[in-house]
């Protein structure tokens, strides 16, 4: 991927897979499955990295 477009305000996260504004978005939206998966992806569940479910 490579991205483009005007430079957003802010800092940005990175944690496991996931860049965010803020690192609570990124840890409570997957813990509190705010994530959507991709169709028929629904067998299995990785717990975030250092917590388990």
């Amino acid at each position: 991927m490579v991205p483009g477009g005007a430079k957003r305000n802010g800092p940005r996260h990175v944690s496991w897979n996931f860049v965010a504004s803020c690192r609570a978005w990124i840890k409570g939206d997957f813990e509190h499955g705010r994530f959507r998966l991709p169709p028929g992806d629904d067998s299995e569940f990785v717990p975030f990295p250092g917590k388990s479910r």
